[in-house]
């Protein structure tokens, strides 16, 4: 497979998750609309910020920037997980989120750079865990020692076996293509 057919799909993988992304904020600040627990106008600014961000890196990705785009989008997902987490705690269902830019860095990065993607996400699971636990960090409503126990183990588990899965098929694809 020639270079720019590979950085040609990769550009396609990051604008196809840069728009489903788009679609996924629309989707959710629209129900928190329409259900009324839509808690202030903060979160629309921040959503339209987002999208806006979302829309410069698709075009960023179509314009042969693969590496960096890939990068900003998997940096920035990373980070916001990582924030959510620190509010919500290892409880919340988007700490399942961090399966996202693993794959991302996987197929568009590489085998490493998904796995210290896994890596990081552990590790920040790890910490939050143990924090909440520890009475380090307060949550709302406060962690229990499961999140300790038995979520950080868990997630870490699925982060790093989602990151060898997909990185070493995307690994096994590209030799293959070059066979």
């Amino acid at each position: 497979m020639s270079q720019d057919r590979l950085d040609r799909g990769r550009a396609r993988l990051v604008t196809t998750a840069c728009m489903g992304l788009a679609v996924a904020v629309v989707f959710i600040i629209g129900y928190w609309i329409l259900s009324g627990s839509l808690e202030d106008w903060e979160t629309l600014v921040a959503g339209g910020v987002f999208i806006l961000l979302l829309g410069g890196n698709a075009w960023l990705a179509t314009r042969g920037h693969v590496t960096l785009t890939a990068w900003l989008l998997v940096g920035l997902l990373t980070l916001l997980i990582s924030v959510d987490l620190v509010e919500y705690g290892i409880g919340s269902p988007t700490a399942a989120a961090y399966v996202i830019p693993i794959v991302l860095a996987a197929c568009c990065l590489g085998f490493w750079e998904g796995l210290g993607i896994a890596a990081i996400g552990s590790a920040v699971c790890w910490l939050i865990a143990w924090a909440s636990t520890s009475g380090r960090l307060e949550l709302d409503p406060p962690a229990d020692i499961s999140h300790l126990t038995f979520n950080a183990p868990a997630l870490m588990v699925m982060l790093l076996l989602t990151a060898l899965i997909v990185g070493w098929w995307s690994r096994y694809i590209l030799k293959q293509e070059q066979e």
